[in-house]
Parts: structure tokens; sequence; C-alpha cells
């Protein structure tokens, strides 16, 4: 009887696996007809906020000579730190303020709001330079149902094995948001660009539930994107990318780093997991958006309670028993087959199904992939092995959301 539900499971595991990949894959590659939209908006009615800490002088430097010649206002908030940042954003035509004690980016955030009088904010780290003409594009995509749109990202190769591993999961991700786009709703837009309508998140930024986020009770500085793109679906926004502006962000330095990248994600992923699931934020966004995330985070789950079920079955239970029972319940599965090949067609086609949605998938995430794509394919494997690790170990401590794991 055991072998009856496993084989239940595995089928309709088989089933959902298959169909997330091929919705996937398809609903990507329309997206791309999305983004024919043009949507008429001044550009004078965005500023760009950029908070600064500490940052590398050159890096910052190159930032906001890429954020002036966009042709908008912006913004610099020295975030306890004031010279030479001051003296290049004011050389290049922007508003320099200074905070003179240490608050964070969340802090600063709130604080930039201040300084912002336009109808749309867009919010642009301090180590990231945006292509020319990103503020056009992604104005474009400003329905008047769209809260946010966040930016394509891209990991710069060093020709190691962490920046191939780090730029398959973003290819991977590419995938899986170009599809949630195309649906209505990403699960987070990405804090080292994105634009938002400034009247929708300003009340949520300035709140103290922001600046002071707290995970059961303990104070969290991590995730502040992924809560500002959860507010934005709440609120009944949509949130989405535009894949014709991409932004360039550099590798973890080693794979101890990159695991330590990946269980943060993990950690804020959870926890956001649990809260958009019962404040129904999750049904607001739409049977697409829940499906994508209810798959995302309960793959590793459900592959771990499978592997430990089937080991019970070999090693709890007496073999030839589990044998007997497993040959019965193939013949109910298989409408009372009784012949050895009937069985060995149906594992056959779980087979063929799985092996055919994980190619069609690893299709489309190598179609995004623009150069090395064998190395970046061979080290993705790393990658997706570490991603299982992480999404199970940031499960069981996702309230463990300190400042030492912050970029």
């Amino acid at each position: 009887m055991q072998y009856f539900y496993l084989y239940l499971i595995l089928l309709l595991f088989t089933a959902i696996s298959f169909t997330y990949y091929i919705l996937n894959t398809y609903s990507s590659v329309y997206y791309k007809d999305e983004q024919g939209r043009n949507v008429e908006v001044d550009d004078k009615e965005v500023t760009i906020a950029i908070p600064v800490y500490n940052e590398n002088v050159e890096t910052f430097r190159n930032v906001v000579s890429a954020v002036s010649g966009q042709g908008v206002k912006f913004v610099v908030l020295g975030d306890s730190s004031n010279e030479p940042y001051r003296t290049i954003t004011e050389e290049n035509g922007g508003t320099f303020v200074l905070s003179e004690e240490r608050g964070g980016k969340r802090k600063a955030l709130s604080l930039l709001l201040n300084h912002v009088d336009t109808e749309y904010v867009m919010f642009v780290d301090s180590d990231t330079v945006i292509p020319a003409g990103a503020v056009k594009s992604m104005l474009s995509l400003m329905e008047e149902d769209v809260g946010g749109v966040g930016t394509n990202i891209a990991v710069r190769s060093n020709k190691t094995g962490v920046s191939y591993s780090a730029e398959f999961l973003e290819r991977a991700r590419e995938v899986v948001f170009r599809a949630m786009s195309a649906h209505g709703n990403v699960m987070v837009l990405d804090g080292r660009c994105a634009l938002y309508r400034t009247s929708l998140v300003k009340p949520l930024i300035q709140s103290g539930s922001f600046v002071s986020n707290k995970v059961m009770g303990r104070k969290s500085v991590m995730g502040d994107d992924r809560q500002i793109t959860s507010y934005i679906t709440k609120t009944g926004y949509r949130a989405i990318k535009d894949y014709r502006v991409t932004v360039f962000t550099d590798p973890p330095q080693d794979y101890k780093k990159f695991v330590k990248q990946q269980i943060r994600w993990s950690r804020v992923g959870w926890t956001h997991f649990f809260k958009e699931i019962f404040n129904g934020t999750a049904r607001k966004a739409g049977a697409f958006y829940t499906f994508e995330m209810v798959y995302m985070y309960l793959l590793p789950v459900l592959v771990v309670l499978l592997a430990i079920f089937r080991l019970y079955l070999e090693f709890a239970v007496h073999r030839r028993v589990a044998l007997d029972a497993l040959t019965q319940i193939e013949d109910l599965l298989l409408l009372r087959a009784t012949h050895y090949a009937y069985t060995e067609f149906a594992r056959a086609i779980l087979l063929m199904l799985n092996v055919a949605g994980n190619v069609i998938f690893l299709g489309a995430i190598a179609a995004k992939i623009n150069k090395e794509r064998i190395k970046t394919i061979a080290f993705g494997s790393i990658a997706l092995g570490i991603m299982f690790a992480t999404t199970l170990y940031g499960l069981i401590t996702f309230w463990k959301q300190k400042s030492w794991m912050t970029r």
C-alpha cells in the first residue's frame, strides 16, 4: 500500500513539474511581445535616489556619471559619508544630502524620499551603473496598474566558477520572472535599480515597520526590496521587469560568500513566502504567481520528503512484502495490466516527462546566456545544488536575519 501512495505522489509531482517548466518556457518567450508597450510619461517626473556609504570612489563616480546621463533629477544621501561623494554628486548636477549618523540602507531610503517631489522615484545602489536610456525604457512600462518596474540583472564574468554559477542562477531567474511579468507580477524588484510610483511606496518606506523591520521580534536589515515589492502587490498594483534594461553586478568573491548570499536570499524568501500566503498577497497577485512561488519554495522540501519515504520503504519494510505490494499497485495504476512490459512502459513515460521538462527549461535558460554557455551551464549545476541546500537551510533558520549577512 505504501508504494501506491509513492507512485501517486510521483505521478502528481511529475505532472506539476512538467507543467511548471512548459509554462515558464512559453510565457518567458511571450513576454517579448508584452514589452511592445509604450506608455507616454514625462521623464521630468522622475527623481533618481542613491544612498551611499563608504563606496569605492571610482565605482561611485561611474554610477553618478551614468545617472547624470539619464537627464533627470537625482539626489544622493551620504549615510555618514560626506566627501568625496558630495563633490562628485554636485559636479554632475545632483543634490547631495548628508546624514551625520549611520542609519543603514532602510533609513537612507526613508530619508531620501523627503527630497523627492516627483511622481516617480528610481532607487539605484551606489555600486550599480545603469545603462543609457534606462529611465525612458522603464517609464514606458508604467501603465496605470503598474506600481513598480525592475531591471534585468547580469553578473560580470571574472572567469571563476563562482561567477559562472551566479550568472546561471540569474538567467534561471530571468526565465521565471519573464514568465511572471507576462502574467502580472514578479516576486521581487531587485533593489540595485527599480522604479516606483512615489505616492505608492512612500507610506511604506517611511513607516516604522520598514525602517525598523523585524522578523519574529528580531530586527532585520535584509530584504528591503522584497518587502517593497510585496507591498506593491498587496495594494493591488503590478510589479514587473523591463528586460530591455540590464544592470551588471559583481559576483561573490568565492563560493563561501556565494553560499552566504544564497542563505540570505533564502531566509528573506521564506519570510515573505509565509507572509504572502497568510496575508492574502499571493491571492491578489493571481493564480500563476501563487503557483510559481509555492513550487519554487516547496520543491526542495518535497524532494527530501520523497527520498525519506523511499528509504523507509527500502529499509523499514520487509523487501519481499514491499516488492509484492509494488507489483500489485503497479497493476492497478496500469489498469491491471499484467505484463511486465506495460510496467516498464509506465516507468519510461514518467522518465520521459521528467527529462523533457528539464531539457526544455534548460534550453530556455541556455538561450539567455550570451557567452561561455557551456561553462555557465556546467557550473550552474553546482549553483543548483547550493541553492537546493540553502533553501532547506533557510527554511529552518529564516528568522536569523542579522546584518553580517548583508551585502
